[in-house]
């Protein structure tokens, strides 16, 4: 199963659901989007920030998982939306916005354990189609150089595992 299978499967869960991703802890949207035919409140730039800040806040939260233990999700309540994040997948993050009105319980219910059900046949897609061949060679260079997969990841905005993967395509 792909990610896009993965976001498929969950919306055929919850038909509220107006907006859905997998972002890398970097903030990258790896995967997914908004629903069509749904007026987005947020649209362009104002959704990459959102995205990016998710993705922070939810790595910060992660430091004190072991004083509070592990971060399950977090739910914003907003006027118009209620926007959720999931840690999944070891460095990804579930995104997904609802309308106002559904049960935060019963639909981060459902979904963590329907992506718990299939996290077993789920495989990441090659990154070929999110990086260019000029970041590509960015991070072959890098990596030749002997800057580790982490200092690769930081500096050129990508996941750590999106790193390996593009070192093992370039290697073989």
């Amino acid at each position: 199963m792909n990610t896009t299978d993965l976001l498929k499967g969950i919306l055929k869960l919850d038909t509220n659901i107006r907006f859905i991703g997998l972002l890398e802890k970097s903030g990258h949207l790896y995967s997914g989007g908004p629903m069509e035919g749904i007026v987005q409140h947020l649209t362009g730039r104002n959704s990459e920030v959102s995205l990016s800040q998710t993705a922070h806040i939810v790595q910060i939260r992660k430091n004190f998982s072991t004083d509070l233990g592990e971060l399950k999700y977090m739910v914003y309540a907003h006027d118009k939306v209620l926007v959720f994040s999931i840690p999944i997948l070891a460095d990804f993050i579930l995104v997904f916005s609802t309308e106002k009105n559904v049960n935060v319980n019963t639909i981060v219910t459902t979904i963590t354990d329907y992506v718990k059900s299939v996290e077993p046949e789920l495989e990441l897609e090659k990154p070929r189609k999110m990086v260019d061949e000029e970041k590509r060679r960015m991070v072959r260079n890098l990596y030749d150089s002997g800057i580790t997969e982490d200092l690769i990841a930081e500096q050129m905005d990508l996941d750590v595992n999106t790193v390996k993967i593009l070192i093992q395509e370039t290697i073989a």
